[in-house]
């Protein structure tokens, strides 16, 4: 009875100081992580994420580098999100192309929150560190980028509008999001045309919508 007791009385402590482990463990993971300096990562948003309002939903810590281009990548869309009712935004390695969105500095305590609003807990993006040239100075960092896992195959910008299929359609509320972010961050002017144009499925999500305030943003599809 006295050895249960003990028992009863220390597992708390013995509990605690396996999860202090654990936590310092993962900890050490992170700090590895090329994006990572100090007690800040660099993550680099191309799709809905070069808004302020909208990273700041989950990220309040996310401070804003400015814009920034991602060589031999190319801007594509496939799956669904429940949020933006259409295919979001990825990346896909393609020689002599080139993504343009946002860096942000965040603080490393917020990564699992931006893991879990990119959907990495459900499988549906994955983390990679790229290479990052800013618009400002030239320099090239490297920031925390996701990519879907299930990666489309074709090319989306190279596609007929009528050989686009529904699944691969972000919504309209999605690229007004998209060009509002880009507008807000000063990438490319030749960029944010680019994006006006895109195919979309001509849906409105309102909730987004209405929160990020996106009526007012006018499309050329």
């Amino acid at each position: 009875m006295n050895l249960l007791r003990t028992f009863l009385l220390i597992l708390p402590f013995v509990v605690s100081i396996s999860s202090s482990a654990i936590d310092a463990d993962k900890m050490r993971e992170i700090q590895a992580l090329p994006e990572v300096h100090g007690d800040k990562f660099y993550y680099f948003g191309f799709g809905s994420n070069m808004l302020a309002k909208r990273i700041h939903i989950q990220n309040p810590t996310a401070v804003k580098i400015g814009p920034g281009k991602l060589e031999n990548y190319r801007l594509d869309f496939n799956d669904f999100s429940r949020n933006w009712d259409g295919a979001p935004a990825t990346i896909v390695p393609h020689p002599n192309r080139t993504v343009w969105g946002t860096v942000w500095e965040i603080d490393i305590t917020n990564l699992a929150d931006i893991d879990h609003q990119e959907g990495v807990h459900e499988g549906m993006y994955e983390a990679k560190s790229v290479p990052i040239t800013l618009k400002s100075t030239g320099e090239i960092i490297t920031s925390r980028a996701y990519l879907l896992t299930e990666q489309p195959a074709s090319d989306f910008k190279s596609m007929q509008p009528e050989e686009i299929p529904s699944k691969r359609l972000p919504s309209k509320t999605y690229i007004q999001c998209l060009v509002k972010g880009a507008i807000e961050s000063e990438i490319e002017p030749e960029y944010i045309e680019w994006l006006k144009s895109l195919k979309h499925n001509g849906v409105v999500a309102e909730k987004m919508s209405n929160f990020l305030e996106l009526d007012n943003i006018e499309l050329k599809s």
